[in-house]
């Protein structure tokens, strides 16, 4: 029975997903869309695919990559971008596979190398312990140890006691310290993840998300070359809106003075006496250490000082952008190039290879960072044909935050179009939001994708009768942040459409500083009728607002951008979503400002042709979150009268479901 055979048989009304599946039901999108990611993997050729929620598009690509892969020997690369749907993945959807396919399979989670722990660094560092640590750092690497002796993946996310980041980053497996060479080959050792990557390498389906891809990817990219992180794979990135940007922040790292200072007390912290170089003779580098971390103090506090203004001034930025080569220069370098010879010389020291990677690593890092920084001042041409943008970045306007220098390529889409959609080979993308006004040129255009086919898939739900929107039209038109009456008629509405709901409602908003002001005055409004406000960024974990929001049924969660996709409310929790403003870019960040004059200075129109399609696709994504299974209802509220007043308007009324709808 061939590869489309077996599909139409899983996929049928009658067919194995029915029988074995709870709560099956007959899907007609699904089907096609496992036809369609059947027929490009076949064609070795490319393909966009919008899914919309609830056509369940996990399955509709796995069992055709499954079926696939091991027909023709190929590994099937699963690429995500949020840990939930890995999860899923891992520990839902393929174990069911398993079981129900014709077809055995291996399947791994690959995840980042420091996120499995090393035995042999775990010894190390417990022999050492009262050299590197302080008392509480000392009772942290105690629990570790004991939980090696039981975890079965070894992984940082199988942990449930805190963990102090000093004490897991000197345990942890780590590129260029742990080998084949250091912890034995795959019969012998005990490496957690020396047995991950075996495992990896014996499957036949790989789950890695899309950060720690393109990270991998890096250094095997070819134009010519068949598969991306193995020879003979072919890749599908779920959650595919995200790539561009995910990419683009893997090609140039940024380096900061926190990351620094970091690297430089785990050398030698002269205050605790602790770090790794009191296991050598090296007391003449211990002054080296520590004039590189007032260099580093003193370095960063000069730039902060000559490219930011004072918090107290109007509108401080926490971001400047640097247009000209050499304007300051990197005060580190001799002390740099000082500390990196020296630690070379210590190598005759180590007693075996896993101390003498170890220094390596500190040899590989700072002479890196010292790269970075020369990079950053000279702006030099780091890709052919490739434009990039420089910036320098504070973490927050408080004092002592910390300071980056970041670079990033301008417009990705030659990558993309050499390494990713290349000739002979398959990606598939696919997201519930990759189209805008039902065609997928924008993604396109943004990716270099114009060989791939494309396919839109209609939604499952009858958003007319699920849905009701109402968009206001007695609503000032969104200002400064200072601007009274917008914010009078924000809560006004907010409190009439809460109380619509007795609650239950999901409110998006673009700015924080207007979110917590409003807040602050409906916090009090609410709680006398019972209704509990949630407001992300007020010391709770984004995670633990979902679980209070979903538990607590007639609540009201204030959300941000995180809170604009990737949250599942299914359920009377979520019965009202409230969009505050339409979520146009602010181009104040220099990565944002450098893309529209880039889009400007070819011929193209930034606001049409990037600002505008943005933030529709968000727009799409926040609503997104209201409808989430067939039995789902609410209300959609928009607070922005642009919809209805200015001419671009229609199209983020267009790029939704038709619903019922009320002008007030």
């Amino acid at each position: 029975m061939d590869g489309y055979q077996e599909i139409e048989k899983f996929f049928s009304e009658t067919g194995l997903l029915s029988e074995k599946y709870p709560d099956f039901e007959f899907r007609k999108s699904q089907k096609e869309m496992a036809i369609a990611v059947a027929d490009i993997l076949e064609a070795k050729s490319h393909i966009f695919i919008e899914a919309p929620t609830g056509i369940g598009k996990s399955f509709a690509y796995l069992v055709p990559a499954i079926l696939f892969a091991k027909k023709n020997k190929k590994k099937a690369v699963i690429s995500t971008c949020t840990i939930n749907l890995q999860e899923q993945l891992i520990n839902k959807d393929i174990p069911f596979l398993q079981e129900v396919l014709p077809v055995g399979f291996r399947a791994a989670l690959i995840k980042g190398k420091s996120n499995y722990l090393c035995p042999k660094r775990l010894k190390k560092v417990l022999e050492n312990a009262n050299t590197l640590f302080e008392t509480e750092e000392k009772i942290c690497l105690e629990q570790i140890y004991s939980w090696s002796k039981v975890t079965n993946d070894g992984t940082l996310s199988d942990i449930s006691f805190p963990v102090k980041n000093e004490v897991w980053d000197s345990v942890c497996a780590e590129k260029g310290i742990c080998t084949n060479k250091t912890c034995g080959n795959i019969k012998d050792t005990e490496c957690f993840y020396q047995k991950a990557k075996y495992n990896a390498s014996i499957s036949d389906v790989i789950i890695i998300n899309h950060h720690l891809f393109f990270t991998l990817f890096d250094g095997l990219k070819k134009k010519d070359s068949d598969g991306y992180l193995y020879n003979n794979d072919f890749v599908i990135f779920d959650e595919a809106h995200t790539i561009e940007n995910i990419a683009a922040s893997n090609i140039v790292p940024s380096v900061s003075r926190e990351m620094i200072k970091y690297y430089l007390l785990k050398l030698y912290n002269d205050k605790k006496k602790k770090g790794l170089l009191l296991k050598y003779p090296a007391l003449h580098i211990l002054p080296v250490i520590q004039n590189l971390l007032d260099l580093n103090e003193h370095f960063f506090s000069l730039i902060r000082r000559r490219f930011f203004k004072h918090p107290a001034d109007a509108d401080p930025q926490l971001t400047v952008r640097i247009f000209e080569k050499n304007m300051f220069e990197n005060m580190l370098t001799a002390e740099l190039i000082n500390l990196v010879e020296n630690l070379k010389t210590l190598r005759q020291f180590s007693k075996d290879d896993l101390d003498e990677n170890q220094l390596q690593d500190f040899v590989l890092k700072f002479s890196e960072i010292n790269y970075l920084i020369d990079n950053f001042i000279g702006q030099k041409n780091l890709a052919e044909n490739q434009k990039f943008v420089y910036w320098i970045e504070l973490s927050s306007l408080k004092p002592g935050a910390n300071v980056s220098l970041s670079v990033s390529p301008i417009d990705i889409s030659g990558f993309f179009r050499d390494y990713i959609f290349k000739e002979n080979n398959s990606c598939i993308l696919t997201s519930a939001t990759l189209s805008i006004n039902g065609n997928f040129d924008y993604y396109k255009t943004r990716l270099g994708a114009e060989v791939c086919s494309d396919l839109r898939l209609p939604s499952p739900f009858d958003f007319y009768n699920q849905v009701k929107a109402y968009v206001v039209k007695d609503i000032p038109v969104p200002g400064r942040s200072d601007d009274n009456e917008y914010k009078q008629k924000l809560i006004f509405w907010l409190n009439y459409f809460i109380d619509m709901t007795g609650g239950k409602a999901l409110v998006l908003f673009t700015n924080s500083f207007i979110m917590k002001a409003i807040g602050t005055e409906l916090k009090n409004l609410l709680d006398e009728k019972g209704i509990r406000l949630l407001i992300q960024g007020e010391g709770d974990s984004s995670r633990n607002l979902l679980k209070k929001f979903r538990k607590d049924v007639n609540s009201v969660l204030f959300g941000l951008d995180s809170f604009w996709l990737g949250v599942d409310v299914p359920g009377e929790a979520l019965s009202n979503l409230i969009i505050t403003k339409l979520p146009f870019l602010v181009p104040v960040h220099p990565l944002i400002q450098a893309r529209l004059e880039y889009i400007d200075e070819n011929g193209g129109n930034s606001f049409m042709d990037y600002s505008l399609p943005e933030s529709i696709l968000k727009f799409r994504q926040g609503f997104g979150r209201l409808i989430r299974n067939k039995k789902d209802s609410g209300i959609l509220v928009i607070l922005d009268s642009r919809v209805l007043t200015k001419s671009y308007g229609k199209f983020f009324m267009n790029a939704i479901e038709d619903c019922r709808l009320e002008i007030i």
